[in-house]
């Protein structure tokens, strides 16, 4: 059970109870709560009862279990908890399973002029193992006739939790807070956030980048050069959230790859990506290998060694310093975090870096935070770089860089959200960049939103400016809910490149396992487009199809399948989501299409009672039901709510104990028509006490046996009645009881 004292989790302990239901009282719990009771209170009779009641011999401390929730609540004096923490809390260790992730998307477009298809594949391998995580992850694209395969990264990483520190080797992604995140191949140890943070360390948790697409898209992110997430989306405004980032340094460059026109890019600032309103926590962060490049990159790849410290002085104040060094390059940082304010924090990081290349370089980055409660956030940044200034990752002076922008003497990013019951939502967003091989570019956005009564009106607008840029798009739409899973969303758009445009989009959401939208664009001279979408979970993967007719008589159509396996002893079990760093075995009997609800979402059991949660948030508490609906009338579930907190890397097995019967509901008369009398026995064939007969004629077993059961009941004068009833023969139902009428054959004793 979960052990909660004085309103806080210290995590799983094996609690025992009494007949009665009472706490007993042993001393792992009381390490586990961090109880240092005084010598009077604690029993003499400890270690020699059976179960001592914790509430009986300590008066001062209120029990509460809460069976529903496998939890139990202590109330404990403050001066009776130990200084420092509790001893280590009992995370669910170890397990061993294989893992394959898999994302799919093909894209085809023909039309008089046109004809070209994208395939693009994403997958993960990987094992867990005594704690252990390695991950390989890949990519391959085919687009006109060309194709490419890229190995993403191989890695293996531990979490130590009695250091909090998380060890990784392989191929990586630096991951530091004041320099910048380049790939390569070695070794590298940092704190496991997951231990102190809310968000279980998942490196992309709560990022989320914003954008217009003009017209049915598909999006791709990168940084580094290396392809990150690639997805579909309708015309109009988008939000993606939750990215998997391969670090919080790199700027992350955005594309928008619109039917019949050029693919437009912008860049979204490191600064931006990190959740608002997020603190940087005491740590440290060591690193060490080669620089790794990806496809046709040819510049160097130098050695390099890297730390990272950080020292909070005050509750206010967070220092960071820290140093690498590489061939023929070295570089030295300061950071500094203040609150100067309840609501204003200010951050200032200076780099100094020596290449042989260039010399001697200087970057200074310095930002304001503004938060106030949930309503109103803020940010701002501002870089400047000098000329000469390089990062591990381009320390070569001349040889040219597939991003303009990594070379940028200044960078300014600004963000403000305010949420208001009244007003609405409002969000912006400005970044520009200055200096470089591609001069300057900046890009602003703006976004409102307000509901009435059920019904949404939002407003955005996105305008660039500099090379390649596509000017101005406004953006308005009206949704108007028709019941609970039905949507009807108007919406009229104009910008630079495709003029004024207005249109409809209608969606249902019919179940938990099936969604579809029709939508239909017309532009300023009566041309239409048309776009259908449907999305599936059919248990074991989700499936996303979509076509597309445009009034220039092109025509396209899309699939993407996602999902993860996991290969266990059992065997396989597939899920409908990615597998993450740490998940779990679900056994519900031998039932199949059970639905547990998990962190991730709702999953089902295949022929063999399996399934994944598919996330456990590390070091978190993970709650998992089973949904009683979907169970047939035959299967009950004993306790259908479990809850695990698992440590990175682990695969725990839950299992939901079922019990399989079938109650059954006869209304019975002897041949001759008269109901059994009320009272009764009822036995089986072999004189075995079954049960009674509740009313008169009615007989109710709890468990029927199959395929035949087999009663005798004893009816006055000497006689007995026997029913013979094949169990098979009543309507499958999912009522709680079958009902069946029975003839009673009689017999003289």
């Amino acid at each position: 059970m979960e052990l909660i004292v004085n309103g806080a989790s210290v995590g799983q302990v094996l609690a025992l109870f009494d007949d009665e239901g009472h706490l007993c009282l042993d001393a792992q719990l009381l390490q586990q709560a961090g109880i240092e009771a005084p010598v009077s209170a604690v029993p003499e009779a400890l270690g020699k009862a059976r179960c001592p009641r914790l509430a009986q011999h300590f008066t001062d401390v209120l029990v509460r279990p809460d069976p529903g929730t496998q939890q139990v609540s202590l109330l404990v004096p403050v001066d009776w908890l130990t200084k420092s923490s509790p001893l280590q809390r009992t995370w669910s260790r170890g397990g061993v399973a294989g893992v394959l992730n898999y994302s799919a998307l093909a894209v085809a477009v023909s039309g008089p002029s046109t004809s070209n298809q994208y395939r693009h594949i994403n997958t993960e391998v990987g094992l867990n193992a005594g704690d252990w995580v390695l991950r390989s992850r890949q990519n391959y694209t085919q687009s006109d006739n060309r194709s490419r395969f890229e190995n993403v990264y191989t890695q293996a990483s531990r979490t130590w939790e009695r250091y909090q520190a998380n060890v990784q080797l392989g191929q990586l992604t630096l991951r530091s807070s004041l320099f910048g995140g380049g790939a390569f191949s070695g070794v590298q140890v940092l704190p496991d956030t997951g231990l102190t943070s809310r968000n279980g360390g998942l490196l992309g948790s709560g990022s989320a980048v914003e954008g217009v697409a003009y017209g049915p898209s598909r999006i791709e992110l990168r940084q580094n050069g290396a392809l990150i997430y690639t997805t579909l989306v309708p015309s109009g405004p988008f939000t993606l959230r939750d990215l998997p980032l391969l670090s919080l340094q790199l700027d992350l460059e955005v594309t928008i790859i619109e039917e019949g026109a050029e693919p437009r890019k912008f860049w979204v600032p490191a600064a931006n990506l990190r959740p608002a309103g997020v603190v940087n926590t005491p740590g440290f962060a060591l690193a060490g290998g080669q620089v790794r490049r990806f496809s046709n990159d040819k510049r160097d790849r130098p050695n390099f060694v890297a730390g990272t410290k950080e020292w909070q002085w005050d509750t206010a104040t967070l220092f960071t310093a820290g140093a690498m060094a590489a061939t023929d390059y070295h570089v030295l940082g300061l950071g500094l975090e203040h609150a100067l304010t309840r609501y204003l924090r200010g951050n200032v990081q200076q780099l100094s870096s020596s290449a042989a290349s260039t010399g001697i370089g200087q970057s200074t980055q310095v930002g304001l935070n503004v938060s106030v409660g949930p309503k109103l956030s803020a940010n701002l940044t501002a870089i400047r770089r000098s000329k000469q200034f390089r990062t591990l990752d381009d320390t070569d002076a001349d040889v040219p860089i597939d991003n303009p922008f990594a070379r940028t003497e200044r960078q300014w990013s600004a963000s403000l959200s305010y949420a208001d019951p009244y007003w609405g939502a409002l969000s912006s967003s400005f970044s520009r960049y200055d200096g470089g091989s591609a001069g300057g570019i900046s890009r602003v956005g703006a976004g409102w939103s307000r509901s009435f009564q059920g019904v949404n009106l939002s407003l955005s607008m996105d305008r660039d400016s500099g090379a390649n840029a596509r000017g101005l798009g406004v953006y308005a739409t009206l949704s108007v809910p028709l019941g609970q899973s039905r949507n009807l969303s108007v919406y009229a758009r104009r910008d630079d490149h495709r003029g004024a445009r207005t249109g409809a989009r209608y969606s249902e959401q019919l179940s938990d396992t099936a969604r579809y939208s029709l939508a239909t664009d017309r532009t300023e001279t009566g041309q239409a487009d048309f776009n259908a979408r449907l999305g599936l979970v059919p248990r074991y993967a989700s499936v996303d199809v979509g076509h597309s007719r445009s009034s220039r008589g092109n025509r396209s159509y899309d699939l993407t399948v996602e999902g993860g396996l996991a290969i266990h002893d059992q065997g396989v079990t597939a899920s409908p989501y990615a597998l993450q760093d740490t998940f779990g075995l679900i056994k519900v009997g031998d039932a199949a299409g059970v639905k547990v609800r998990t962190p991730q979402g709702p999953v089902w059991t295949d022929r063999a009672g399996r399934a994944v949660a598919p996330s456990l948030p590390a070091y978190q508490l993970s709650r998992l039901e089973v949904d009683h609906a979907s169970l047939g009338s035959k299967t009950q579930v004993l306790n259908g709510f479990q809850q695990v907190e698992a440590g990175r890397g682990a695969v725990p097995r839950l299992d939901f104990a079922v019990s399989n019967h079938r109650p059954l509901m006869l209304n019975v008369r002897t041949d001759t028509g008269e109901w059994v009398p009320k009272g009764g026995g009822v036995y089986d064939r072999n004189g075995r006490y079954l049960t009674t007969v509740v009313d008169t004629g009615v007989v109710y077993l709890d468990d029927a046996p199959e395929p035949i059961v087999v009663l005798h009941l004893p009816l006055p004068g000497e006689r007995r009645c026997i029913v013979e009833l094949d169990t098979r023969q009543p309507a499958q139902t999912n009522a709680p009881y079958q009902t069946a009428d029975a003839s009673c054959r009689v017999i003289d004793l």
